[in-house]
């Protein structure tokens, strides 16, 4: 186990190491000089300077999609790397239920690895549970809440559900928590309803076609469904 844990720290030692050449050598240094370049011609008014600014403007055009793509590859690799997927979930209800007395249960399928899911999965769902969790807490005063995550024809199925207080579909606005759990659910190809009756407390249903993360294919193709 020490010497497993060695070697994980030495390979995120030599990411860090790649990641900060990367980001001094070329985002940097191409940063340095666009601003020379504009810091010169800042009392120039001619065509000439006209030219060199838009050339140093360009530059720093191509340093944005350069940062913009470091950015992503770190967000990506940072997604993979959700390890314990499930006690992550636990710590998230454990800090939302006990921060405002209430009572929850969460059950799942042990069967699955959790921790094989794609990434994106892991993330998303992660951020919906806790939006579902922030909703309950906020609007439904409950005192119970129930989350279970089970498996069903190569789809996650999701059930967040609480004893508050409801509401009725109809009268209710979509909110933003509503719009981002919407915009999640569709990047992940899957579907999602909420079930609320006023007095009789509300139920949101996840639907995430399963998706395992593999390393040996280029990064346009590393999804691959069950």
């Amino acid at each position: 186990m020490l010497s497993q844990k060695e070697k994980v720290e030495e390979g995120k030692q030599l990411e860090q190491k790649r990641i900060s050449e990367e980001l001094h050598d070329g985002v940097l240094g191409k940063m340095l000089g666009a601003r020379m370049v504009l810091t010169g011609l800042n009392k120039k008014t001619d065509e000439e300077a006209a030219r060199e600014r838009a050339i140093a403007i360009s530059v720093l055009k191509d340093i944005e999609g350069e940062v913009r793509s470091i950015s992503h590859e770190l967000s990506h690799a940072a997604y993979q790397k959700i390890h314990n997927f499930i006690s992550s979930i636990q710590e998230l209800l454990k800090e939302v239920c006990s921060a405002n007395t209430i009572e929850y249960d969460f059950t799942y399928n042990d069967e699955l690895d959790w921790d094989a899911l794609d990434g994106e999965i892991k993330i998303n769902l992660y951020r919906m549970v806790q939006e579902s969790l922030q909703n309950s807490v906020k609007h439904a005063e409950c005192n119970t809440i129930l989350v279970d995550f089970n498996t069903e024809n190569n789809h996650l199925n999701v059930r967040i559900e609480d004893n508050g207080k409801g509401f009725t579909r109809s009268k209710r606005k979509k909110g933003i928590g509503t719009r981002n759990i919407s915009s999640r659910i569709e990047k992940l190809r899957g579907t999602w309803k909420i079930d609320s009756t006023p007095g009789q407390g509300t139920k949101v249903v996840l639907s995430i076609p399963i998706v395992y993360y593999t390393e040996d294919l280029p990064q346009n193709e590393k999804l691959i469904e069950s």
